[in-house]
């Protein structure tokens, strides 16, 4: 939770970023750089272009960001910033898929950041740079309490967009189904598993419940998901759950039985053992690490 990445980093001989920090959010705020080659990693990302503007080759096509516009998209596309004019700043920031897909948008927001589209907000508001700088000063002191709500105020960021006029650059208005230019071959099979699940995860989810959606063999769709996302479906629907379930830890008074049934474990027993192995800490624990944090450290201690 309190690691967070400051930079995406690549292998010397691979675009691709180490899948260690897939599931990890990241913030970082730097002058615009041009990057040498396109790459791509599983995170949704957002850039913040405070007094600068940027182009990018997105997927193999160029688009041209104006200055002060905050724009959002899946960074599994192969992406690249290439120019850049202004002595201004970014803020990039990092976030799990499977965070914001638990998020639950609005169904064209989400279809039309997982089809590879860049979205941008008309404009940003006045106080993003200094809500953004608020969530860097936040985020140094790592105190969970204050991860938390740097997260949340992050989703509620992207959900105002989502609710605000924003614009896209039509990048797959001509595409075919299947880019061959793209660098991942199955992507439009995982775009449909994954817009599947978010709007499942709360139910009980088979494999040959998602193999049926692609028809493709349960045992390739296995293998796919495993190759592109570098986690398996069962321990990624398990990852939405745990983040619907730590949403309502927060924001609701719920009791945890309801919550690990309204967040689709089929039990409490099971929806502790997961949680615990996850987080190292119970689901009440953690509810009063956030909430009341106080108690819980003197809980700790006593």
């Amino acid at each position: 939770m309190l690691d967070w990445v400051n930079r995406i980093k690549f292998k010397e001989n691979s675009p691709l970023e180490t899948q260690a920090h897939e599931s990890n959010f990241g913030f970082q705020r730097h002058k615009p750089e041009i990057m040498p080659t396109s790459h791509w990693h599983g995170h949704i990302e957002i850039n913040y272009l405070f007094n600068c503007s940027a182009d990018y080759l997105i997927n193999g096509k160029h688009i041209s960001v104006p200055e002060g516009k905050m724009i959002l998209f899946w960074a599994s596309i192969p992406h690249q910033m290439v120019a850049y004019e202004g002595e201004g700043e970014m803020v990039n920031i990092y976030i799990p898929l499977n965070a914001f897909l638990s998020w639950k948008m609005s169904n064209d927001f989400i279809s039309n950041i997982l089809h590879g589209e860049v979205l941008v907000a008309d404009n940003l508001h006045a106080s993003d740079k200094v809500i953004t700088q608020l969530w860097q000063d936040d985020l140094q002191k790592k105190e969970i309490y204050l991860t938390m709500q740097v997260i949340d105020e992050i989703r509620n960021r992207i959900r105002r967009m989502s609710m605000e006029p924003y614009s896209t650059f039509d990048l797959n208005r001509n595409s075919n189904k299947q880019d061959r230019k793209s660098l991942v071959s199955g992507l439009p099979h995982i775009q449909t598993i994954l817009k599947y699940i978010a709007d499942n995860y709360d139910q009980k989810i088979t494999i040959d419940d998602v193999a049926k959606l692609t028809g493709l063999h349960p045992n390739y769709v296995m293998k796919l998901f495993q190759g592109i996302m570098k986690i398996s479906i069962k321990q990624y629907i398990n990852q939405l759950r745990l983040q619907h379930a730590q949403a309502l830890l927060v924001d609701t008074n719920n009791p945890v039985l309801n919550i690990a049934l309204e967040a689709g474990f089929g039990s409490i027993s099971r929806f502790y053992d997961i949680f615990q192995r996850e987080f190292k800490m119970t689901p009440l624990q953690f509810r009063n690490s956030i909430v009341n944090p106080q108690k819980e450290l003197e809980h700790n201690l006593s």
